[in-house]
């Protein structure tokens, strides 16, 4: 690569903590549709862009949890 990009591009996502397990909620169901495929839109999208750090600069992120 000729450039480097931005520090600010190159910084590793902070994957946010999810819903609290044990204590019941109620959704619709297109709601609890619609916020499973925000919340694998959004860690498909994290994914990729750690992959991406990682090529530029290995090592860089932590593994994101399991």
């Amino acid at each position: 690569m000729r450039d480097t990009p931005p520090a600010e591009l190159l910084t590793c996502p902070e994957r946010p903590d999810g819903f609290p397990v044990g204590i019941a909620a109620v959704m619709p169901k297109a709601v609890r549709e619609a916020t499973v495929r925000l919340a694998q839109s959004y860690a498909e999208a994290t994914s990729q862009l750690e992959r991406l750090i990682a090529w530029h600069a290995p090592n860089s992120c932590k593994e994101p949890p399991q």
